[in-house]
């Protein structure tokens, strides 16, 4: 499900959906009205007064919203505004159960939401990772090399062992010319003093999609630059991309560690700026004509030139990203 741009009738209904979930439990704390703010500016289009804005029944809402997809997608934004605060309380829970039940859509979200309430984390922890970032990547793994190919592709990120074919063939990207992909991939590496996948501690060759993302969006690898580039990837997803978006804000917002390749912060959205700027970067992902994470055969391109994929790919300069 790609995102869909809602009307200007249900953008404000969703809106008043958002503030009647995140009110619930007291009034708009800092985050969540940037939050909202950032939303209004780039995802619906609005300038609404938040305040100004009177709560809806969830009957209401169902009446304003008919196409189930647009349904699923505001109930996924309404988990995703909830996780946006400091921590989840239970009355905001039981607000996104009843617009859920009313729209009769649940997606992946509200039971991660659950998890995270109940603090079932190792459930979370699974159910997350399987949901958004890693779950294609596993089962294209699978498929490429069975059993076999994953479980040698997991020693070598343990530091069992070396798998010098697949570490050989990205250690050949030094040989690519300038500005090429795979080029830019194997500076990114060495600046970065990555291992490549096959290395002893590097990567899966299944998640490289992520740091391809940072080439090609122009990320850095600090906080910032990873939680725009997740965002510029949950845009361009084509398959649940809210539960990227949800994987973004369990990780940095609410501080709990879903992955080793990144370190968990509480209170990212605490910084001044950033939640325009997730927006903006999730607005980028969405222009994208092809969503990376289905599929892409990487291998195909690594010697094009970085601007020209861009231009094939639709990726949009950041400064095009703010209107």
């Amino acid at each position: 499900m790609t995102y869909l741009i809602p009307s200007h009738e249900q953008a404000h209904a969703g809106l008043r959906a958002i503030k009647s979930v995140l009110t619930s439990a007291g009034p708009l704390d800092g985050p969540r009205r940037d939050a909202i703010a950032a939303v209004q500016r780039h995802l619906v289009h609005t300038d609404f007064d938040v305040d100004a804005l009177a709560p809806i029944a969830p009957e209401e809402l169902a009446r304003a919203v008919r196409d189930p997809a647009l349904r699923e997608q505001l109930v996924s934004g309404l988990c995703a505004m909830t996780l946006c605060g400091e921590r989840v309380d239970g009355r905001e829970l039981l607000e996104v159960e009843r617009f859920a039940e009313a729209l009769g859509a649940r997606p992946p979200a509200v039971r991660q939401l659950h998890r995270l309430y109940e603090r079932r984390l190792l459930l979370l922890r699974i159910d997350i990772s399987r949901n958004a970032l890693l779950g294609k990547s596993v089962r294209r793994m699978l498929d490429e090399g069975g059993v076999y190919g994953l479980a040698r592709n997991l020693a070598s990120f343990a530091g069992i062992l070396e798998n010098e074919p697949v570490a050989a063939r990205y250690r050949s990207l030094e040989g690519y010319r300038e500005g090429t992909l795979g080029k830019e991939l194997f500076a990114f590496y060495r600046a970065n003093g990555f291992s490549f996948p096959g290395e002893k501690r590097g990567v899966p060759e299944g998640v490289l999609t992520h740091d391809l993302s940072h080439i090609l969006a122009g990320y850095g690898t600090d906080l910032r630059g990873e939680a725009l580039t997740i965002a510029f990837q949950a845009g361009y997803r084509r398959e649940n991309p809210f539960g990227i978006l949800v994987f973004l804000l369990v990780q940095l917002q609410q501080g709990v560690q879903l992955t080793v390749l990144a370190p968990s912060q509480q209170g990212m959205l605490a910084t001044p700026g950033l939640a325009d700027e997730l927006a903006r970067s999730f607005v980028r992902g969405t222009k994208m004509s092809v969503d990376l994470m289905d599929d892409w055969d990487f291998w195909s391109v690594m010697d094009v030139e970085v601007e020209e994929l861009r231009r094939r790919y639709g990726v949009l300069p950041w400064a095009a990203a703010a209107a």
